[in-house]
């Protein structure tokens, strides 16, 4: 298959399913990279704030297992996000031996007020649909995350 015609596959109508996701996902980054300006933190810095929130106070090994990154990039991104008070380190209450990170309330809700507007459009969206075009859109989805999956399963070995 030449270049034009592979770029051509990838491109596809404007408005498929794949042209729209693909859209989605650049938005996506470009919102999470422009939120993160405001909140004065890099990438990886607003990836371990997401895990907070999602997940609340927690050990940083679980933090960067979950992201994927060294215990020393973590360190890294925990001072940072403590400099600017997104974060603070405090004795783990179940294991005195270790710390947990905890999220300043302040910041989830400054982070919330952003996103949450994103989430509420998803969601009445959805509500407007009907059952059989949710199933489609989550089939649809399942199988991109599957596929990606696997993907990144090939990669890793």
């Amino acid at each position: 298959m030449s270049n034009s015609s592979q770029q051509k596959v990838v491109s596809g109508a404007a408005n498929s399913p794949s042209q729209l996701m693909r859209r989605l996902f650049r938005l996506n980054q470009e919102y999470s990279r422009a939120l993160g300006e405001q909140l004065e933190v890099n990438p990886t810095d607003f990836r371990v704030m997401e895990f907070l929130m999602e997940n609340g106070a927690t050990t940083p090994g679980s933090i960067a297992n979950a992201i994927g990154v060294t215990a020393g990039a973590l360190t890294q991104s925990l001072d940072r996000l403590e400099r600017v008070g997104h974060t603070t380190r405090e004795r783990n209450p179940n294991d005195r031996r270790s710390i947990r990170v905890v999220a300043n309330p302040d910041s989830l809700d400054r982070v919330w007020s952003e996103i949450k507007p994103l989430i509420d459009a998803s969601a009445s969206v959805l509500e407007s649909m009907s059952d059989a075009e949710r199933q489609a859109i989550a089939k649809y989805l399942q199988s991109m995350l599957d596929a990606h999956e696997k993907k990144l399963s090939q990669k890793s070995r």
